[in-house]
């Protein structure tokens, strides 16, 4: 397995993104444009639960215009595996898009990539799979 590769420091590179993705998280909450353009790969594309492929530049516009965003997102990983400079992470989220909606269960796929010194969202996959029957954090 890629993770085996990197059994010496396998921790730390696991640390490091479930902290990079607990930030994603709270800066697209706080729709944070500045912090999600230095944690996003230019390259980034996310095929979004909307049913469009879009890239960096799209993502951050329709955040600052309001189109998406939400005002929930709970994030449950499931698999971290590493192969190399890439880094893929898969599990599970419930978010909210307003105050009073219905939470929505998700499923993600998010692939960080080291670009320099620093880890970089590059490829993103949220699926809606329904209504959530939770109220709380998604554990």
């Amino acid at each position: 397995m890629p993770e085996a590769a990197h059994t010496s420091n396998s921790e730390e590179w696991k640390q490091q993104i479930i902290a990079l993705e607990d930030e994603a998280a709270r800066a697209f909450l706080a729709r944070d444009i500045s912090r999600l353009d230095r944690l996003f790969s230019d390259e980034l594309i996310i095929n979004s639960p909307i049913n469009r492929v879009n890239d960096k530049r799209k993502v951050l516009e329709l955040l600052a215009n309001g189109v998406i965003g939400h005002v929930q997102c709970d994030l449950r990983h499931e698999v971290f595996r590493r192969d190399g400079d890439l880094i893929i992470v898969m599990g599970s989220d419930v978010v909210r898009n307003a105050p009073g909606d219905q939470p929505l269960l998700r499923r993600v796929t998010n692939i960080w990539r080291k670009e320099g010194d620093d880890w970089k969202l590059y490829i993103r996959h949220a699926t809606i799979v329904g209504p959530s029957q939770e109220t709380g954090p998604h554990q």
